[in-house]
């Protein structure tokens, strides 16, 4: 854990991660509530529904930090220094997915400081809220690295977390389940990933069968992505 740990603040140091995600989202946010200003002048947008905007925009970013934080190591041929290196494949893999999550913390705390702000702040529902964020990172994530390891390109890797996770699937997952036929076929779209995950970050909330299936699939997908990188030739 040490070892992943080093890895994890070089890697941060070396991308200035934190400095330019608080500089994206106070961008982010700053849009957010000048568009409220502007749609609350014509009676359209209230105070309270700047966090819920904001909350459907993290899952983007959060697509294009993931989808670039692997990739990016083999378009600036930088990969051959990193994989052979010091630190072996796994903890290398692991320690993006560990980068991921503490991303996912800062988003955390910045949609909290939000909610203050536009009094929605919910102090019983915090611990839950966390769940969300860190789950989220931990499921989407490991999908990542797992295309970005197969495709080592950023923008297939976005493409494929995009289509299978955002707007289009969603769309025809939702209408498969307002079918009223293949009940069985509905039990399984409400099993998928694909479909609990940004429904549920949406909602602000994961059952414990939804979180089981998240954890499930996210341990598949990162011990994929970790054979792969360690059959991948350098």
């Amino acid at each position: 854990m040490e070892r992943v740990l080093r890895i994890i603040t070089l890697d941060i140091k070396r991308k200035k991660l934190i400095k330019g995600l608080m500089i994206l989202l106070f961008i982010i946010t700053g849009i957010l509530f000048s568009n409220y200003f502007l749609l609350h002048s014509i009676g359209m947008c209230e105070i309270n529904e700047v966090p819920s905007m904001l909350l459907h925009i993290i899952p983007f970013v959060t697509l294009v930090i993931s989808s670039f934080s692997l990739t990016q190591e083999f378009s600036n041929k930088t990969d051959k220094m990193i994989f052979t290196g010091i630190f072996n494949r796994n903890e290398i893999v692991i320690s993006k997915l560990m980068g991921f999550i503490i991303t996912s913390i800062v988003f955390f705390v910045f949609y909290g400081v939000t909610c203050i702000v536009c009094n929605t702040f919910n102090v019983n529902i915090l611990i839950n809220d966390l769940w969300v964020f860190l789950l989220y990172a931990f499921t989407i994530g490991s999908f990542i690295l797992l295309v970005s390891a197969i495709t080592s390109n950023f923008i297939i890797t976005g493409i494929v977390g995009y289509v299978l996770y955002f707007d289009l699937t969603l769309v025809l997952l939702n209408q498969a389940l307002a079918s009223k036929k293949n009940q069985v076929l509905k039990q399984v779209i409400r099993k998928l990933p694909f479909y609990i995950a940004n429904t549920g970050f949406y909602g602000g909330n994961y059952t414990t069968e939804q979180s089981i299936i998240m954890i499930s699939f996210g341990v598949l997908f990162l011990g994929t992505a970790c054979v792969i990188i360690n059959r991948k030739n350098m």
